[in-house]
């Protein structure tokens, strides 16, 4: 709960500080036990959500779109599955880029047809340091911040999100969502209340200005984001 001393006691300010909060509560007449705190996360009670996280459908869609732009991120839509690879492709070719392109262990990203871009050597397994790029799949998209949620598992590294220098995050249509609070139901539904090890909020390449105030790409992950929205597969 927070720093103990030696003894295995807490500090004096923070145990002030803690006497302070349970007299606020008080006040108000609100005095949590276990039962009550366990009552409020079980109801998964909705906090305000602004009115650009409430649309879905068509709409999401397209200020998902439009938002991921604003993150200085790229972004292309497909009409199938299959078209994943050409449009993996053409980026890398139009951006003078080599592979290997690393894939995640996704059972969907494996039926597509990867054989089409073989020059640019789509592989499976560990990500290693010489791969120029990676390609993993969301479990959702957020139209309110054009977030990406992605999750480990034993067919997802996370490692996956952050060393290749060129990131492609492929997304079904399908998976946008409205709001963050719509992200986690999702995940909550999808994996039966067990959550996974890691989950990964990915809004934009990774960058930074903390050096001189000057924009520097790359600073903590990929340098280049592009997400590829597959509108022909439910």
């Amino acid at each position: 709960m927070g720093a103990a001393r030696k003894d295995g006691t807490m500090s004096e300010k923070r145990a002030a500080l803690f006497k302070r909060i349970r007299a606020a509560h008080a006040a108000r007449g609100v005095v949590p036990d276990a039962a009550s705190v366990a009552a409020r996360l079980a109801a998964q009670a909705l906090n305000l959500v602004p009115a650009r996280g409430q649309l879905q459908g068509a709409a999401a869609r397209t200020q998902f779109m439009n938002f991921v732009v604003k993150t200085q991120a790229t972004v292309d839509s497909v009409g199938a599955p299959e078209r994943v690879p050409g449009a993996i492709g053409n980026y890398l070719a139009a951006h003078g880029l080599d592979g290997p392109v690393r894939l995640s262990g996704d059972a969907w990203l494996a039926a597509m047809p990867w054989d089409r871009i073989a020059r640019f050597n789509p592989c499976t397994g560990a990500v290693i340091e010489t791969d120029g790029a990676g390609v993993a799949v969301a479990l959702c998209g957020i139209a309110e911040t054009a977030t990406l949620m992605l999750t480990s598992g034993p067919n997802a590294a996370s490692g996956l999100n952050f060393l290749p220098p060129t990131h492609f995050i492929v997304l079904r249509a399908t998976d946008i969502v409205g709001a963050l609070e719509d992200g986690w139901a999702r995940l909550r539904r999808g994996s039966n209340g067990q959550m996974p090890r890691t989950v990964n909020l990915i809004t934009g390449p990774s960058r930074t200005a903390d050096i001189a105030q000057t924009m520097y790409m790359g600073a903590h992950g990929p340098k280049r984001l592009h997400v590829i929205v597959v509108d022909g597969d439910a």
